[in-house]
């Protein structure tokens, strides 16, 4: 059965060294399907798949030195799509040679090319991988130079370049846990409400939850539970928009009682509402209010 939907297509190549798996982790984050190092012979087998998935829209694929040396007919490969009218696009990462240099020192990596017999020095194999990837470069339809760019930078630059406007935006997951049951490892931040009175040494709330009106009405009537709501709530606001610049997609935040029974739950929850109301969208679980 011939597949009538196509998906998107970017085509990752450039140097050893320019930020190739940095460009692939930024897709990856913004909900891209993402390959590192597929072979163009497979390439089109591989979308026919994915346009059957209807899960899958938007693909990435890292294609470099290693493809063009085990697979001349690469160019060749990414033509025949473009004749099939595919939508695809190459990006090529490229950088100044001190600067791919001075990369391969810092994180003490061979060079493919030096691991591979085919050069003897990182300049000469800049060199010849240069000259191995002219094809793929003379097919790229956006060029990035990585000279001067951290991982940061240049995960903001990609994003901006392909994410859909309004999709994606950061979340806020909210976790309520005991600390008797330890720290929760995934946590950004954390929050101790120990300080607050306990419901558990109230007649009646014991063996209700945080989630129980009773017990939210006890933890939140207390003017230093809204006192700290408050200020959660604006920290998170001002701090959303600023990690969502530097392309992180998520926040974990964690809020600790005792047991993660009554307080952490109670606050947890109300922390959610509040954010919910500045339009930041939130998650909530708890991790610990069943033991």
């Amino acid at each position: 059965m011939t597949s009538t939907r196509s998906v998107e297509l970017v085509i990752i190549s450039g140097l050893s060294g320019s930020g190739k798996t940095t460009a692939l982790r930024a897709l990856e984050d913004i909900g891209w399907f993402c390959i590192d190092n597929l072979p163009s012979p497979l390439l089109e087998t591989f979308l026919r798949l994915a346009e059957e998935n209807p899960s899958i829209e938007r693909v990435a694929v890292v294609m470099d030195v290693r493809e063009a040396s085990h697979f001349p007919s690469l160019g060749g490969d990414l033509d025949a799509l473009r004749v099939a009218e595919r939508a695809m696009q190459v990006i090529f990462l490229d950088c100044d040679d001190t600067w791919i240099i001075n990369r391969f020192k810092e994180t003490r990596r061979r060079h493919p090319l030096i691991a591979s017999g085919a050069a003897h020095t990182i300049a000469q194999a800049i060199e010849r991988e240069r000259e191995w990837l002219r094809p793929l470069r003379h097919l790229s339809s956006l060029v990035i130079d990585t000279t001067g760019k951290n991982v940061h930078d240049l995960k903001k630059q990609v994003q901006s370049l392909f994410a859909v406007s309004g999709e994606h935006a950061m979340t806020v997951h909210l976790m309520s846990f005991g600390f008797r049951f330890g720290l929760p490892a995934e946590a950004s931040w954390v929050f101790d409400v120990r300080f607050l009175d306990n419901p558990y040494f109230v007649d009646g709330l014991r063996p209700l939850r945080g989630t129980d009106a009773e017990v939210a009405a006890f933890v939140l009537d207390q003017p230093a539970a809204q006192s700290l709501l408050g200020r959660m709530e604006g920290l998170v606001a001002e701090v959303v928009p600023l990690s969502r610049e530097e392309g992180q997609t998520s926040l974990t935040i964690a809020v600790g009682c005792t047991g993660g029974h009554h307080r952490s739950v109670a606050m947890a929850e109300a922390l959610r509402a509040g954010l919910a109301a500045r339009g930041i969208e939130t998650t909530v679980a708890h991790r610990d209010i069943d033991r």
